[in-house]
């Protein structure tokens, strides 16, 4: 059997910034040993769709297996990767008529049902972790009525089978590397840490607007911190990789287990940096002094709402004071610092406006003196069918149920849509004051 695994375009195609295909390179890791195998990452190709007319001519496979990540670029942009899954899924079913079409991956796990509705050229979905079933299903292609985690085409039909129960992450072999070539990632980026690591799957904070539980499942499964690490030192021996960052949704959490990779790291002496999400409510200064021991130059803190009122909506089970405090370890120990907030939320009123803007200038204040402040992100929350948030929006009558959101649809309200600008504005500004170290000079407001 001949299979051939290609990443779908799911990048900002320009900017330059672009991460390792994880999930399949460690799907590709899996498949039996009796199988031919050809892999293409189309986010590298600078033409990616003539490389895969070449890739399908050349090694005519009998399997096609799409990896889908993103269902769009965040942030506002109202661009959809949809496109390209469809325009993948049809010219491998033109060009490999006989191939089997298998998609899988985040983005195609949250909107299975559509895309399978909606692209008929796809002959079966994954939905989670395809590790658990890809080689189940490569030896039940005729008869996949047993494979769990499934969703395929009986005749018109689309047939939806039960679960997967999860697996035993310390049971993941290493990425397939000889596939997908992790320098090829490295020379492209300047800004972000290509290379990402596993150490968890899972979330059990149920953020109103985040659909993580829905992907990894409502508890966190970890790695053991000596496979964590053991990973990194055979990237680092091999391709010569020094930078690494985190894919787990909350990287402090548990801290006990958060705890035992940092230690990991120091003990066996791996000279390396890494990034990470962290939650505020436990970045503590003594996690964070044993992180930057460990190798930590840059933390993302995602505490998405400046008042209090947000914090709730978003169900974030923590306070502005965290989000204070967390700013305030990160300058004392230097740590390259950035912040992601959601703007314009559900239900805010002027006062709540003016609440993040002076939330906002006491952030600010904390990191100017230390120059320690990366960026300030700021976007309006995306919507996806599920989460609480949204359902909360179907109930006020905000939001159609008519609404259609495969495609980017953000709570954005176009009479106080200037709150994030303002934001913006305050924070762009005291971002270059800070980095020429001029902020000591500023006249008190």
């Amino acid at each position: 059997m001949k299979i051939l695994f290609v990443q779908v375009p799911t990048s900002n195609l320009g900017s330059g910034e672009i991460v390792f295909p994880l999930g399949l390179a460690r799907l590709t890791a899996m498949t039996p040993a009796h199988t031919v195998k050809s892999a293409l990452d189309m986010n590298l190709c600078m033409d990616p769709w003539s490389d895969l007319r070449d890739r399908l001519d050349e090694f005519t496979p009998d399997v096609v297996a799409l990896s889908f990540r993103n269902i769009d670029p965040l942030a506002g942009i109202q661009v959809s990767y949809v496109p390209s899954l469809q325009a993948a899924a049809q010219i491998s079913q033109l060009l490999a008529p006989k191939a089997k079409i298998i998609v899988g991956g985040p983005a195609f796990s949250l909107f299975a049902n559509q895309l399978m509705a909606e692209i008929p050229a796809i002959d079966f979905g994954i939905i989670g972790e395809g590790e658990a079933i890809f080689s189940s299903l490569l030896n039940s292609l005729t008869n996949p009525i047993s494979v769990p985690s499934l969703i395929w085409r009986n005749g018109s039909e689309l047939i939806k089978n039960s679960p997967h129960p999860g697996f035993d992450l310390d049971l993941l072999p290493l990425p397939a590397y000889d596939y997908f070539n992790p320098e090829d990632y490295v020379k492209k980026n300047k800004y972000i840490a290509a290379i990402g690591i596993e150490g968890k799957r899972g979330c059990d904070l149920n953020c109103g607007y985040c659909l993580y539980p829905r992907l990894g499942g409502n508890k966190m499964r970890l790695r053991s911190p000596q496979k964590i690490v053991a990973e990194i030192e055979y990237l680092q021996r091999v391709y010569d990789i020094n930078l690494f960052h985190f894919t787990d949704s909350v990287v402090n959490r548990p801290v006990d287990h958060f705890k035992a990779v940092c230690r990991e790291l120091i003990n066996r002496n791996v000279n390396i940096g890494w990034t990470g999400f962290f939650r505020e409510d436990t970045f503590t200064e003594e996690t964070a002094a044993l992180a930057k021991e460990s190798g930590l130059v840059a933390c993302y803190f995602s505490g998405d709402a400046l008042t209090e009122h947000g914090l709730k909506l978003l169900n974030k089970k923590m306070s502005p004071a965290d989000i204070l405090q967390a700013a305030r370890i990160s300058a004392q120990l230097d740590i390259l610092t950035m912040h992601h907030f959601l703007v314009n939320l559900p239900f805010e009123t002027a006062s709540h406006h003016q609440e993040s803007m002076d939330m906002m200038k006491k952030i600010l204040n904390i990191h100017g003196p230390a120059g320690n402040l990366g960026a300030v992100i700021f976007n309006t929350v995306r919507l996806y069918p599920g989460a609480s948030l949204t359902r909360k929006l179907l109930k006020e009558n905000l939001l159609s149920p008519e609404t259609n959101l495969l495609y980017p649809v953000y709570y954005n309200p176009v009479e106080t849509a200037h709150v994030q600008h303002e934001l913006d504005i305050l924070c762009q500004t005291a971002g270059i004051f800070s980095r020429l170290k001029l902020t000591e000079r500023l006249l008190p407001q």
